[in-house]
């Protein structure tokens, strides 16, 4: 409720922030109520002429790109100088209605606020990009009704606010080569898809093979680590890039707000991605990337000797992946109606990691409807395997018998009503998902409304 609250009250504070001026073509909704009361002639011939005088208003609210606007055409100065910022908020609510631990319901959100500049415009500083990015959480957490590994939202985490990316980029040999330090998102770059993205589901963005190693993860949502990224992409859009990053972003011990910790033990995360990009007039034909990590500090290693007994030692932790994406079909009287398919396989050190292989693989089709041009709708699958050392770990630990492989099932339909707002229905179906040995199957229902400020 606090949550619902406080949204409701964002959103009438940016709604009245802007005065109606009528010249320019940037007012809110909100300033219906300038041009109404100001008229004391309510006669029915006024007021038609004042519904004429409404409907361009609705209209440019409705079309306009960012529910805010212009800001009486700051934005577009700033951004003329190098200077745009994004303010992103996703809201959730999420009901387990079959198997699982409990059939409740839980909402959640996510906020985003990001400044990207161009240094070469704002100050002169050719080729070089700034990002600033700051996330806020808060919320309940829907996966503690099903119990899975592989999580439900893509956005559930501890409630917490933070200074998510903080990454100055420098461009060299004509743009193909460039360098990037500091604050960084691993997943923002590696092992992405374009196709997988409209998913909610976690593993459709970074696989739970690469996702669930390390001591506190890999340097992505919801904590990040201080990293440099090398990246070159060649003249026909295939790419090679590499990192290195902090074996262990945050603090384990305190996930609240942001924590940059250098300790020797840590040891670093090193990565690296080769791709191969065919793409025209923009769009995306098809990509194929392999990735490969490893850890440079050595994990521990629970095994088990003839007795029985449990025996710990150190070892490597290592893992790839391979991921592509394909257009498939195209309507080329309609550009935006086509269909496209992805797939990824991992595999991480099975004598460390809880997910030793995974496969995920879907569909999304753009524009199903006439009219509809930017509407999405996906289905895929995400089949993780609970490496044998961890299920034997659990067992001992905790008294409880994991299964093998954990199978999610996702559909999803993303509806842009507007420019800045989106509504996303989706429905998951969790084949015995880990964590919940007292159900073989769980059904859960939910949809994301993300709103552009």
């Amino acid at each position: 409720m606090h949550n619902k609250i406080t949204f409701l009250a964002m959103m009438i504070l940016l709604c009245t922030i802007e005065k109606a001026q009528f010249k320019d073509n940037d007012t809110l909704l909100f300033a219906y109520g300038n041009a109404s009361s100001n008229t004391m002639d309510y006669s029915p011939d006024n007021r038609a002429e004042l519904n004429k005088e409404k409907e361009p208003l609705l209209l440019n609210l409705l079309q306009r790109s960012n529910l805010s606007g212009d800001w009486w055409g700051i934005r577009n100065n700033l951004s003329e100088s190098g200077l745009d910022f994004e303010f992103v908020y996703k809201g959730e609510m999420f009901s387990n209605v079959y198997g699982g631990f409990n059939r409740a319901t839980t909402t959640l959100d996510n906020t985003d606020i990001i400044l990207s500049a161009d240094l070469n415009k704002s100050i002169g500083l050719a080729s070089t990009n700034l990002l600033i990015h700051f996330l806020g959480n808060s919320g309940g957490t829907p996966n503690k009704l099903v119990g899975t590994l592989q999580g439900i939202s893509n956005i559930e985490t501890i409630p917490s606010w933070k200074l998510y990316q903080l990454l100055l980029e420098k461009k060299f040999f004509s743009q193909h080569f460039s360098i990037a330090l500091g604050l960084y998102d691993l997943n923002s770059e590696f092992d992405v898809r374009e196709s997988s993205s409209l998913f909610i589901n976690p593993s459709h963005g970074i696989g739970p093979d690469f996702s669930q190693s390390g001591l506190n993860g890999p340097s992505i949502f919801p904590t990040t680590s201080a990293a440099v990224r090398l990246k070159y992409e060649f003249e026909n859009g295939n790419y090679f890039q590499t990192a290195i990053l902090d074996g262990v972003p945050g603090d384990p011990e305190n996930p609240n707000g942001t924590h940059i910790l250098f300790n020797k033990e840590d040891g670093l995360l090193l990565t690296a991605e080769f791709g191969i990009v065919n793409s025209k007039d923009e769009q995306l034909n098809s990509k194929i990337a392999f990735g490969v990590w490893t850890y440079t500090s050595k994990f521990e290693k629970n095994d088990f000797n003839d007795f029985g007994e449990n025996v710990i030692s150190l070892e490597k932790n290592y893992g790839f992946y391979l991921t592509a994406e394909k257009l498939l079909a195209a309507d080329f009287e309609n550009p935006s109606k086509s269909l496209s398919a992805f797939l990824r396989i991992g595999y991480a050190n099975k004598n460390i990691n809880p997910v030793d292989f995974y496969f995920g693989a879907g569909f999304k089709l753009t524009s199903l409807f006439r009219g509809r041009d930017e509407d999405e709708l996906g289905v895929a699958l995400a089949l993780s395997h609970n490496s044998l050392v961890f299920r034997n770990t659990v067992a001992m630990s905790e008294d409880m018998i994991i299964k093998s492989y954990e199978i999610n099932l996702e559909a999803t339909y993303s509806l842009k009503l507007t420019p800045w707002l989106k509504i996303q229905p989706d429905i998951q179906y969790i084949i015995d998902p880990s964590y919940c040995t007292q159900s073989g199957s769980a059904f859960i229902m939910g949809s994301r409304m993300e709103l552009t400020f």
